[in-house]
Formats: structure tokens, C-alpha cells, sequence
């Protein structure tokens, strides 16, 4: 006998992860609070303490700590939760720059002692030394008052000092100087140590402070366009902020535009929160003529933020696991209203009834909370996950995202770790074909593509026009899929590029079930 290798090569084996994993499809909450800066494109808020951090920013005074915590709070059927939260600043009105210091403060006492103290500010292209006697001041926010006095007294330097706030913010645990001027040309420059007297810069906590440049005032439809592009993890974008009719519709039309080919921006997916009845329904009704889609309407007529579920009910997706894509209709809406308690005779003799007010919903694509149950067995439930336009369903929209998103990674990991993707020659098509099967094999175990389905005539005919290939509407049929890496053309070799043409049978889910009796007797 003789030695193993393994005297002379031993080897031990590592389990090697992939460059990109695809996420969940977490929220992405606009907010036009004046906390976010300029140079912070996103906040992101995930793992236990992801709602105890929200607070630290934000506090928990203002509307959208409920909204973070009802979406924090949904646990789905397999017990699965939202794991990671997505918070941008929507700057609906021009923003002013402003300079917030830290907590690192020196205590009341210590600034009470300052008779003659002075730190230089630069609002703008003016520079200022900021003289101040704070010897009066019994707390923080005298503190503030006195400095705002000082610094608005600069009527030199224009509307950025004259209009200048200063305040000391409980939630940060620190001073807030803003300026007198918005916009993208109102400016700020880091705090220096002052000259006369006493330095105050760092007793304030404002010497390392961070600096928000002025910002014009978008569109939601261009907040929408800007993240997006700002490459964030958010899927579902929402807001509690009030939005007419107008800014709805351009920010759907947004969604609309070709992106990378696609008819539809189906990486994202734009969630509205209605509370009037009349105005989800005005707004549908505008919509529902020019066939858009990826969008979801919420009914929340009891103030609710039903958004926040939607958009959970997305984040809790796990597509990892067997049938693991969902309905969004039944799912638990614990802690929710429902809208479907008309019960009094004048509104059943009116003709509204419960079942009206659904099916009333429903024609026009408006989810929203509903109860169902028999007697005094209920349970309160989010749907019916309806969607306008060629998706028809929320599951249908969440899952296409999925799809995209994950032959998008495999394609990237494929780029990443190895040396090189073949253009041309025998392997090349073969190759490409063992990058992109996995997402389809996946999709068919989660449930995002069906298996031995049924194609239409029509669907048949569509798929044949776009593949000209007689065996492809067979393969959707009996495979859930069918994929054909396209013949090379002067202008793909020239630009190195591959096309792929597929074709799918979506899962789809049950939202009905029709029984009809056949009762047979003497």
C-alpha cells in the first residue's frame, strides 16, 4: 500500500458564496422629513432592531412610525416577516441646506458660563462669525433661541441668514442650523472654530457636523425616477404623503416607460394609499382606460395605512422555498379594520351590502380589508389583490420582479466569477443556456411559473410569432417554459451582447372556487 494524496495535497473545503443574492421585495417609504440630508440617498432599517433604529431617527410622534411598525409587524402564514425597511427623502417642497450637529454636547451648565462665545458659519457665499453670550440660557433650546437671534441679526448676508432657524432637535440630541434659503443654489459650509472669546464650535457639536445642501423641489413621478436609478433595494414604493390625482397618474406613466425594453418597470412597484371612497374611485376609473399596470390602489377608509400591508405582504415573499411565491388575497391582516361591516337595514334596503361594496371594489381593481366568515366566525383579511392592465394580478407583478430580478443575478455572478462569457462559437449558446436555466427550474419549484399548463389558441399563435419556433408553445405547455438564445447579428457583436427571448405560463392563484349540485330524486 501506499501513501495517500492527501499526505501531499490536502485539501479542505470552503463553502463559497455567490457575489449577489437576490433580496426580498422590501418597502420603499418616501418621506419628507427635514432630518434626512442631501447627501444621504437612502436610509436603510433591517435585523431586530430595525424599528427601535427608525425611532432613534425619526422618533415615534410622527405618522410614519405606525406605518414602519405595521409593516415590521406582519407575519405571514409560514411565519415569514419583513426583514428590511428602505426610507428616502421626498422633497415635495424646495429643501434648505442645513448644518445638524452631533449629541457630543457640552452640558447646560458649561455653555451657561459663556459670557462671550463665538463659532464662524457659512450660509451661502457669506461667512459669518456668530458672536453670542449665553450666559441666560437654562436649557438647550434657550441655547438655540439665543443663537438664532445672533444669527438672523447677519442681515448682510441676505435671506439665508435674516431667514435662518436654529433649534435644538430632541430626537437627534443636537443643534439644527437651517437656512433662510431653499433650493439647489442655497449652500453650507462646515462650522469653524470662532475667533472672539471663547470657541464654541465643539462645545456645540458643531464642528463635525453634518452638512445638507439645498435641493429643488420633484415630482413624486421624479422621486420615483431618481431613486430607481439611485439603485436602492426597495421594490414596493409608497408614501402617506397626500398626493392628487395628477401626481398618481404621472408617476404611473413613469412606471409605464420603456426601460431596458420592457413595457413595464416591473422592478418596481408603486403602492398608493386612498381614504376617500369617491377619489380611488375617480382615479381607477381615469386609469383603468389606458390599460397601465404595476401599480396597486389601497381602500383605507379608517386611516390604517393599508400601504404598509401591501408592501409587507411583498417583503414576506420567500422564493427560496417550495412553493413559495403567494396569493395576495387572503392574506391575515391582523391589527386592520375591515371596510365590510354595512349591516343596518336602511343599507341593506339601499342595496348596500357587503357583497356590493367588494364586488363595487373589485370592477375597478381596489384592494382593501375585508372580513369572511360565517355567523360569528370571522376573520379579517387583505384583497383582492387585483391589478389593472396586462400583470391582472398583484402575485403576477411581485413574481415577474422576482423572475427578472434573479436571471439578472445569475447572469452578474456569471460575469463576476468567471473569466469570461463566450460571444461565439460551439459552447456559447449551450453555455449561456446553463447560466439562465437554473432561474426557470427555480421559478417552477417556488410557484412563480406553472407546470403542464393550458395555452390558449391565441397564446400559441403569440408565441410562435415571437419565437418562429413550431416546438415553443409545446415546451410553455408541458416545461412552464421556453427560452431561445437568439442567432447573433452585426450589431450584437459589435455591441457583445446576447439576446434571450422567453416565454412562461405564470403560476396565477385561486381566488374563486364554483360548485354547481346536481341533486337527483322521487
Amino acid at each position: 500500500m501506499s501513501l495517500p494524496f492527501s499526505k501531499f495535497v490536502p485539501i479542505s473545503a470552503v463553502v463559497q458564496s455567490p457575489a449577489f443574492t437576490v433580496e426580498k421585495k422590501h418597502m420603499l417609504l418616501a418621506m419628507t422629513s427635514p432630518l434626512i440630508g442631501s447627501s444621504t440617498p437612502a436610509l436603510t432599517y433591517s435585523g431586530v432592531s430595525a424599528l427601535t433604529d427608525f425611532k432613534a431617527d425619526f422618533g415615534s410622534e410622527i405618522p410614519e412610525y405606525e406605518v414602519a411598525s405595521r409593516y415590521f409587524g406582519f407575519l405571514s402564514k409560514t411565519g415569514i416577516a419583513p426583514e428590511k425597511l428602505i426610507v428616502a427623502r421626498w422633497y415635495k417642497e424646495a429643501a434648505a441646506p442645513f448644518i445638524k450637529g452631533t449629541k457630543d454636547l457640552a452640558s447646560i451648565a458649561q455653555l451657561k458660563a459663556v459670557d462671550n462665545g463665538s463659532f464662524k458659519l457659512t450660509l451661502g457665499s457669506s461667512e459669518f462669525e456668530v458672536v453670542v453670550n449665553l450666559s441666560t440660557a437654562n436649557s438647550y433650546s434657550e441655547v438655540a433661541s439665543l443663537i438664532q437671534t445672533a444669527v438672523q441679526g447677519n442681515s448682510a448676508g441676505g435671506e439665508a441668514y435674516t431667514g435662518a432657524t436654529v433649534v435644538y432637535n430632541t430626537i437627534t440630541g443636537g443643534f439644527i442650523i437651517t437656512s433662510g434659503a431653499a433650493g439647489k443654489e442655497a449652500t453650507v459650509a462646515a462650522v469653524s472654530a470662532g475667533t472672539t472669546g471663547t470657541d464654541l464650535s465643539t462645545m456645540l457639536g458643531l464642528l463635525t457636523a453634518e452638512l445638507s445642501q439645498g435641493v429643488d423641489a420633484e415630482t413624486f413621478a421624479e422621486f420615483c425616477d431618481r431613486i430607481f436609478n439611485a439603485n436602492t433595494a426597495g421594490y414596493s414604493i409608497t408614501t402617506i404623503e397626500e398626493l392628487d390625482e395628477d401626481s398618481i397618474t404621472a408617476a404611473i406613466e413613469w412606471l409605464q416607460g420603456n426601460i431596458g425594453g420592457q413595457t413595464i418597470n416591473s422592478m418596481v412597484r408603486l403602492v398608493f394609499n386612498i381614504q376617500d371612497k369617491a377619489t380611488a374611485k375617480a382615479l381607477q376609473s381615469t386609469l383603468s382606460t389606458l390599460g397601465y399596470t404595476g401599480y396597486v390602489i389601497d381602500y383605507d377608509e379608517k386611516g390604517e395605512y393599508v400601504n404598509a400591508l401591501s408592501c409587507a405582504i411583498a417583503a414576506s415573499t420567500d422564493y427560496n422555498t417550495a412553493n413559495g411565491a403567494k396569493n395576495f388575497n387572503f392574506q391575515p391582516a391582523k391589527g386592520y379594520t375591515p371596510i365590510t361591516t354595512l349591516g343596518s337595514v336602511i343599507d341593506y334596503q339601499q342595496g348596500q351590502t357587503n357583497l356590493s361594496l367588494a364586488e363595487e371594489l373589485d370592477a375597478l381593481c381596489i384592494s382593501y380589508i375585508y372580513s369572511v366568515g360565517f355567523g360569528d366566525q370571522q376573520e379579517v383579511l387583505y384583497g383582492m389583490g387585483l391589478m389593472q392592465g396586462s400583470f391582472g394580478t398583484e402575485d403576477v407583478q411581485v413574481n415577474e420582479s422576482w423572475l427578472e430580478r434573479d436571471l439578472q443575478t445569475q447572469v452578474m455572478n456569471g460575469f463576476i466569477s468567471l473569466e469570461k462569457l463566450g460571444l461565439q462559437g460551439d459552447d456559447a449558446k449551450e453555455f449561456m443556456s446553463t447560466i439562465v436555466t437554473p432561474s426557470f427550474e427555480q421559478g417552477k419549484t417556488n410557484g412563480t411559473i406553472a407546470r403542464n399548463g393550458k395555452l390558449s389558441d391565441t397564446d400559441r399563435n403569440t408565441i410562435y410569432m415571437i419565437t418562429n419556433n413550431a416546438a415553443a408553445a409545446d415546451a410553455v405547455e408541458n416545461n412552464g417554459y421556453f427560452f431561445q438564445v437568439q442567432d447573433l447579428t452585426a450589431e450584437d457583436i459589435k455591441a457583445r451582447r446576447v439576446r434571450i427571448i422567453v416565454c412562461y405560463l405564470c403560476g396565477g392563484v385561486v381566488n374563486q372556487v364554483r360548485i354547481i349540485n346536481n341533486i337527483f330524486g322521487a
